[in-house]
C-alpha cells in the first residue's frame, strides 16, 4: 500500500511540474514575441508604433503575471522538499525537478532582462539621434540631462521648435523615454526575481546544515 501512495504521489508530482515546465515554455515563447514587437517599434513607421506597443505591453504584463505565479509554485515545491524526510522515497526525484526547473526559470529571467537592456540602449541611441535634429551642438551634459529628463530640455520648448520636423521629434523621443522608464521597471522587477530565485537555494542549505546539526548533537547524547 505504502509503495502504491508513493507511486502516485510521484506521478502527481510530475504532473505538476510538468505543467509549471510548460509555463516557462510559454514566458519562454512570450518573451522572444516580446523581443520581435521591440525590433519592429524601433524600425516601423511612426503610424504602426503605436499598435505595436500596445501589443508589446499587453503581453509584458501578460508575462509579467505569468513570471511570478511560476516563481511561487517553484518555491512552494522547494519549501515541501525541505520538509520531507531524508527516508522519502521520492525526494530524489523532487530534488531533481526542482533543480532543473529553477534553473530553466532563471535562464529565462536572464534572457528577458538581456533581450530589455539591449532595447533600452537601442532607444537611447535613438533619442540622442532625434535629439540633435533639435540640437546638433549638443555636449555630452547636455546628452545626458536630456535622457534624464527629456522635457525639460530648454530646446524642446515650443517657442523653439522651428519646424514640423523638430516637433514630430520631440513627440517621439518623449514616446521613447516612457518606454525606457517601463523597461528599466520591467529589468528591476526581473533582478528581484532572479534574486529570490538564488536566495532559495542559500536557504535550503541552510535549512539542511542546521537539521543535520540538530542530528549529529542527538546522537551524541545519545552515546554519552
Amino acid at each position: 500500500m505504502a509503495s502504491a501512495q508513493g507511486f502516485n504521489a510521484s506521478g502527481q508530482f510530475l504532473e505538476e511540474t510538468s505543467a509549471i515546465e510548460q509555463g516557462i515554455q510559454k514566458a519562454v515563447n512570450n518573451i522572444d514575441i516580446i523581443q520581435t514587437l521591440q525590433f519592429r517599434i524601433l524600425v516601423s513607421a511612426s503610424s504602426d508604433k503605436e499598435g505595436y506597443g500596445e501589443e508589446r505591453e499587453t503581453l509584458m504584463t501578460e508575462t509579467k503575471n505569468l513570471l511570478l505565479e511560476l516563481k511561487d509554485l517553484i518555491k512552494k515545491i522547494e519549501y515541501e522538499n525541505v520538509r520531507l524526510p531524508k527516508s522519502d522515497p521520492n525526494l530524489g526525484l523532487r530534488k531533481q525537478r526542482y533543480e532543473f526547473l529553477r534553473e530553466k526559470f532563471s535562464h529565462a529571467l536572464d534572457e528577458y532582462r538581456n533581450i530589455e537592456n539591449i532595447y533600452m540602449r537601442q532607444q537611447k541611441e535613438r533619442m540622442v539621434r532625434q535629439y540633435r535634429v533639435v540640437n546638433p551642438e549638443a555636449s555630452q551634459q547636455e546628452i545626458d540631462d536630456y535622457l534624464a529628463n527629456p522635457s525639460d530640455q530648454p530646446v524642446f520648448q515650443h517657442s523653439l521648435i522651428r519646424s514640423g520636423e523638430a516637433k514630430a521629434a520631440l513627440d517621439d523621443v518623449q514616446k521613447r523615454h516612457g518606454d525606457i522608464k517601463q523597461i528599466e521597471q520591467t529589468i528591476s522587477e526581473l533582478a528581484v526575481l532572479f534574486h529570490e530565485m538564488q536566495l532559495q537555494v542559500e536557504v535550503q542549505d541552510s535549512v539542511l546544515v542546521s537539521v543535520g546539526e540538530e542530528v549529529n548533537e542527538t546522537l551524541v547524547k545519545f552515546e554519552k
